[in-house]
């Protein structure tokens, strides 16, 4: 760590990795919380809305605070963005209604996406090249901890206490985070900007277009068809403000957006990959509890249980990945090795059928988590040293992006297909069944969580149709295998690009593009007096020239031509 004082990176490493652990310990929390909180609250219609009005604001707001804090510094945006998610929780906390549960939500996205735009950027800019490798797979890490815990620590809090704590338990880790940000973060660590002006216009372009996309998406996955006129509509919405976005962008002089990092082909190529990444291993934490409650039978006191050798594989992984290219600097055969055991292990899960044993299904998860793990804080790493330093923030922004939208257009497309495939065997049932079985029971009938209470579902029937009952459970089991198992196919497949990115990822030397941070420390020892950049290492002076044309960029530092 050159240049800068071991005790104050080391607060700064601990500072992200606390705030990482509590944004994305708070989405597993809530999940299990959840059936409880509508029992006490109501609105079973909007269920799925406390989750999407949190993926719509992180998502939409993610680029925009990566750019932000290229400007104008990462300190105060990241105490800022720790403090909404505390205030958005404990209000979530209090909520009187699933409307304000919501609204809480969405608010809570936005303090999200500042910590998941910021914190990479500022182990980027405090940590040399070489080391950024290991503290971004622990980021990774931090994240896979936290998936498999978060069940456990919601189950407790909304059993033992009450659902409201799931919210409340991130004061203990936000505020230790929020204080130590203060005094272990420069002020003018990543800023860039010197007069310049905030590109209002695009942002919100931007933003309008992030929405109609991704509400578009989130308005498909739930109706499960892409033929309403609301989807096509906003998906219209959507194209015609890209068209002005793109031009808006074109002429002003510090877009929201930097369209020419496109035209670098290690940023186009690593997002390609990061964004198919996304959909890939949606498939599998989506719907391989679902294989294992509702085709299986099986019970879980939750999809944590289910999911934990993949998330364990790729918590292992993502710390390997980092390690090795800390120690290499090399990447291309690591990122082809990952996205073909993801492609490998999303085929056995394309293999499943309904007695499949818990070893295939355990190792299909392992190999999965092994190839997912691998690429995902190495990834960080390339972005950063991929473009100079005055658009690290975006582009390591860029990653979890393009990795959301990957999932979202995933939810959108497999549950579709899952859907649309079950309801057509659905056919295939007798149909004396309208005569026998209760008309609540038909209505079940047409969802998979039908077989997720079956024996409630025969208890509450009368011994003569048991018999019959018992027919169609193992009817439905197979149909649904047979549509979960299609999902996981168009996810192989899809997953097969992501293999050709990962050949087609050009190599670069992972090389220092952020300015040295050479801190001072106060006279009484309690934090930084004042923190001073330093041009980059001789060795990456080499120009870029951007998409206007109107200047080139030596590392850094900005000279007219």
């Amino acid at each position: 760590m050159p240049n800068v004082e071991r005790k104050v990176a080391i607060g700064a490493l601990i500072t992200v990795l606390m705030a990482v652990f509590m944004s994305s310990m708070d989405q597993t929390v809530v999940g299990t919380a959840m059936p409880r909180i509508i029992d006490d609250l109501g609105g079973m219609s909007l269920y799925a809305w406390v989750f999407t009005a949190y993926m719509l604001s992180s998502t939409i707001f993610v680029p925009i605070f990566g750019k932000l804090s290229d400007m104008f510094g990462r300190k105060y945006f990241y105490m800022v963005g720790i403090a909404i998610f505390m205030g958005a929780s404990w209000s979530a906390g209090l909520s009187q209604s699933i409307y304000w549960l919501i609204g809480s939500r969405t608010i809570q996205g936005i303090g999200a996406a500042m910590t998941m735009a910021i914190g990479p950027a500022i182990i980027g800019d405090i940590f040399t090249a070489r080391e950024r490798g290991k503290f971004q797979g622990l980021l990774g890490a931090v994240f896979g901890v936290s998936s498999v815990i978060g069940p456990f620590i919601g189950g407790f809090l909304t059993d033992k206490i009450s659902w409201h704590w799931v919210f409340y338990v991130n004061m203990p880790i936000g505020i230790p985070a929020l204080i130590m940000a203060y005094f272990f973060l420069p002020k003018t660590l990543g800023k860039n900007a010197i007069g310049e002006k905030i590109d209002y216009l695009g942002a919100t372009l931007l933003g309008g277009m992030l929405l109609s996309l991704l509400l578009g998406l989130s308005f498909a996955s739930q109706d499960h068809t892409w033929n309403e006129p609301q989807v096509w509509g906003l998906f219209i919405v959507s194209a015609i403000l890209f068209i002005f976005f793109y031009f808006t962008e074109r002429r002003v002089k510090e877009p929201i957006l930097e369209l020419s990092l496109f035209r670098n082909e290690v940023f186009t190529v690593g997002n390609i990959m990061n964004f198919i990444i996304g959909f890939s291993l949606f498939a599998a934490a989506v719907y391989l509890p679902l294989f294992v409650q509702a085709v299986q039978g099986e019970s879980a006191t939750n999809s944590g249980l289910i999911l934990m050798p993949m998330m364990l594989a790729a918590v292992l992984m993502s710390i390997g990945g980092g390690l090795y290219i800390s120690k290499t600097g090399k990447y291309k055969l690591a990122f082809i090795i990952g996205t073909i055991a993801t492609t490998y292990g999303l085929y056995r899960m394309s293999q499943f059928v309904v007695n499949s044993s818990s070893w295939d299904i355990s190792m299909a998860m392992i190999i999965t988590g092994l190839g997912v793990g691998l690429p995902m804080g190495m990834l960080m790493v390339v972005m950063q040293s991929a473009v100079s330093k005055r658009y690290i923030g975006l582009a390591l922004s860029s990653v979890q992006f393009f990795r959301s939208v990957g999932g979202t257009v995933g939810t959108a497309v497999l549950g579709t297909i899952v859907n649309n495939s079950f309801a057509s065997q659905l056919n295939g049932l007798p149909k004396i069944l309208n005569f026998i079985l209760p008309k609540q029971f038909l209505t079940m009938m047409k969802s998979p969580q039908f077989l997720m209470n079956k024996s409630k579902i025969l208890e509450k029937s009368p011994l003569s149709v048991h018999a019959i009952l018992t027919g169609v459970f193992a009817n439905m089991s197979k149909w649904l295998s047979t549509s979960i198992t299609d999902a996981f196919t168009i996810s192989m497949i899809a997953s097969l690009g992501a293999i050709m990115a990962a050949i087609m990822i050009k190599r670069i030397p992972i090389e220092d593009k952020s300015a040295k941070i050479v801190l001072e420390s106060s006279s009484d020892g309690t934090g930084i007096k004042n923190a001073t950049s330093l041009k980059s290492n001789l060795h990456d002076s080499t120009f870029e020239t951007d998409s206007r044309g109107g200047k080139s960029e030596f590392k850094g530092e900005t000279y007219k031509k």
